[in-house]
């Protein structure tokens, strides 16, 4: 049995927007790896920091995750040709002569550019994932054999809903006055009247959260409405693929390949080096995490399934999530990610690994200001005595500004439709499916919190397992460090208690002088 996938791919060329992110990487190493036969990959990338696109390109190449194709097939990267443009520009700054060069080969585009910050200011959010949605469907037109246009949403692009359907649902609001009124108001005037314009006013009768968490979700809300609004008037395929929150990959291209800091990884990472102690959490609600391949793999399987299968007359929208499925707890993940905090500690690591979930904000608050608020002004303080630069409470800002801007995502589940995704791996044959799985029912999660967390410290933190032995030298001195500092806050408060009582003095002098000797042995152990 042959792939009817590898075989569809065959002397075809490609377009990809957002080719430098994180799913763009692992999109093109897949097609590459996967469908030897493909002819071209175009590359949409802008200068940026002094660099043409070309430069960039090769920085893009070089990545881990081409380890595979650099040592098996580095003949494949002549494949890929970067494009210049940027799709804040109109027509993606595409050149006419590269506009031209693509519609002659260019069947199949996959548009995975976007700004997925939650706190991008409202006016950049609707520029990069509204109208560069219009722009990439400008482009779109003008490339004659374009057969299909897969792009990627995501799954909370309704997250004012409880239970998400495969389904477009209504704008929430007209997208072109919404345009028109950002492109006179200035930055200011535009965050003013964030908050009011990401809550909808829906019907009472629907079943909602408490409104739009953020502008990523509103602005990829309305991207699907541009999709919708102008599908009558292509004479291609459109797909709407709709992941949840995307993670390291579990096995391609490489186990546990992460490139950045975003979502879970960046809350585990904190954890791990010590920086969040606590964090707003409903233990018993689904995080629903999906590996970086399986979305990938869903993408590239899409294409294929759109014109094979020529049923829709609207656009068909495919979740891909674990919650309905296959899923895991925020509890399932602090059990399986705190063990691996000591049995593979960090050598960047600046306190004791704490993983603490709270259910209640005011107990979340009280703990984040004991345990690391507090703490962060106090060693600051000493820094500066010592002549050193402090940095820590700097570093908490920036840790809580993560914290709160995923809060909604910890403190609320939703329950996804996922028959699209279902019936499309119906249609795939045994081998198709192994080489583009994205069945979240084959997760192993004992198995995938392992390689997610070597990966994030391996790939994202830069600190491979070459540095473990002096990774665990370091969270002995932080134990000794933490055991010191309990030992004197003990003492000031003894002391201050105690200080009428000659009797009391006496025995607090006596457990100083043992916890004193204690403490010698542990440092000639440790040391």
């Amino acid at each position: 049995m042959a792939s009817e996938i590898v075989n569809f791919y065959r002397d075809r060329s490609v377009f990809v927007t957002g080719g430098t992110g994180f799913f763009g990487k692992i999109l093109i190493e897949k097609l590459l790896r996967s469908c030897p036969g493909l002819k071209n990959v175009y590359v949409l990338i802008r200068s940026k920091a002094g660099q043409d696109p070309k430069n960039r390109l090769q920085d893009l190449l070089s990545v881990a995750a081409f380890d595979n194709i650099r040592q098996n097939h580095p003949e494949f990267f002549s494949k890929v040709i970067p494009v210049s443009g940027d799709i804040s520009r109109d027509e993606l700054g595409i050149s006419p002569q590269d506009l031209q060069m693509m519609s002659d080969t260019v069947s199949v585009a996959f548009h995975c550019a976007a700004t997925v910050r939650f706190d991008e200011p409202l006016k950049r959010a609707v520029e990069l994932n509204v109208k560069g949605v219009k722009r990439m469907l400008a482009v779109c037109k003008n490339l004659a054999n374009l057969e299909v246009l897969i792009h990627v949403s995501t799954a909370y692009v309704n997250a004012i809903r409880s239970e998400l359907d495969e389904t477009i649902y209504e704008p929430l609001c007209d997208v072109d006055d919404l345009i028109s009124m950002l492109d006179w108001q200035d930055d200011q005037a535009a965050n003013s009247i964030t908050k009011r314009l990401i809550v909808p006013l829906l019907l009472p009768s629907i079943h909602l959260l408490n409104g739009n968490p953020n502008t990523y979700t509103f602005s990829k809300s309305l991207g699907e409405t541009v999709l919708n609004n102008e599908a009558g008037d292509v004479d291609f395929k459109i797909v709407i693929i709709r992941p949840s929150i995307v993670s390291a990959s579990w096995k391609e291209p490489l186990p546990g390949w992460v490139d950045s800091l975003g979502g879970t990884t960046g809350c585990i990472a904190g954890f791990a080096t010590g920086i969040f102690q606590t964090m707003y959490c409903h233990t018993k609600m689904a995080v629903d995490m999906i590996p970086g391949e399986f979305p990938v793999n869903l993408m590239v399987t899409s294409a294929w399934d759109a014109l094979k299968h020529k049923r829709q007359h609207t656009i068909p929208t495919v979740f891909l999530a674990s919650t309905g499925l296959n899923p895991v707890t925020w509890d399932m993940l602090r059990n399986a990610m705190y063990p691996l905090m000591y049995e593979y500690p960090l050598s960047k690591a600046v306190w004791l690994p704490r993983v603490s979930f709270k259910d209640n904000i005011f107990h979340h608050r009280v703990d984040q200001f004991f345990r690391q608020i507090g703490p962060a002004y106090l060693l600051d303080g000493a820094f500066h005595i010592c002549g050193k630069k402090p940095f820590m409470v700097r570093l908490h800002r920036k840790a809580m500004k993560l914290v709160d801007c995923v809060q909604f995502y910890t403190t609320h589940e939703w329950r996804t439709r996922s028959d699209n995704t279902c019936a499309l791996i119906q249609r795939m044959n045994t081998i198709d499916r192994a080489i583009f799985n994205f069945d979240s029912r084959t997760i192993v999660w004992d198995e995938y919190f392992l390689t997610y967390y070597l990966g994030m410290r391996k790939f994202a933190l830069k600190d491979g397992l070459h540095t473990l032995l002096a990774a665990k030298n370091r969270m002995k001195r932080l134990l000794l460090a933490q055991f010191t500092c309990r030992v004197a806050l003990t003492v000031l408060i003894a002391r201050t208690l105690l200080r009428k009582s000659e009797t009391a003095r006496t025995v607090l002098e006596m457990c100083e002088s043992m916890v004193a000797r204690c403490f010698v042995s542990l440092t000639s152990r440790f040391f």
